[in-house]
């Protein structure tokens, strides 16, 4: 589910909502709105994409998410606000569940607990001739937060980004035969950690269910 510009003024609607109904639980807003409107029953995967800060947007998509998927390149300035927007995300959402959990354990009702099933980091446009070493110290940070498959920038990339266009939608008779396959090789190997990842997620939930 994509978003544009025009949807950016939810960020101001939302506290006007919040002071005519102080009740109104906005981080599960959009959870409550798929559900009611049978999207989660129409689709296997939805994907959100979120601004990279902690707006009422971002927080609505991270609590409605099953798994987080946190693209950075690999530059020390990347990896600082990566850091950065993980540490802003574990204090938001403790602060969340601190203030909503004890109203719930005064009224016997089942507290509130955020979690993701997965979270992972991807490499993006990444430079193996420059970044290497850059790269080495996130993943020995990171560990198996990060992605070891890291999507390479090339000219398949570059174009498909000035044409607004996915990878798969490029014409492969725009490249040459190598630089064809190097831009669908890091794309391929992404997918598939992923599919893994969602895969084995699906797995623990079936698990779960079955036990209770």
């Amino acid at each position: 589910m994509g978003a544009q510009l025009n949807l950016y003024w939810a960020e101001f609607q939302i506290p006007v909502w919040r002071m005519a109904a102080r009740g109104w639980k906005l981080w599960d807003a959009l959870t409550d709105r798929l559900e009611a409107d049978g999207v989660l029953d129409n689709y296997d995967v939805i994907f959100l994409d979120t601004p990279p800060a902690l707006g009422y947007l971002t927080i609505n998509g991270l609590a409605a998410a099953d798994i987080l998927l946190v693209p950075l390149g690999a530059s020390f300035l990347e990896f600082d606000s990566t850091g950065r927007f993980f540490d802003m995300l574990h204090a938001t959402f403790s602060s969340i569940e601190d203030g909503e959990n004890v109203a719930a354990r005064a009224l016997g009702q089942p507290e509130v607990n955020f979690e993701w099933d997965a979270v992972r980091a991807v490499i993006t446009r990444f430079d193996s001739t420059q970044q290497a070493e850059m790269a080495a110290l996130m993943q020995a940070y990171l560990g198996p937060t990060l992605s070891p498959h890291r999507q390479g920038f090339t000219a398949l990339i570059g174009q498909a980004g000035e044409s607004v266009n996915g990878i798969y939608e490029a014409d492969y008779r725009d490249f040459n035969r190598e630089t064809y396959a190097r831009g669908r090789e890091t794309f391929d190997e992404t997918y598939a950690a992923f599919k893994k990842l969602l895969i084995g997620a699906w797995a623990r939930d079936v698990a779960e269910e079955g036990a209770s």
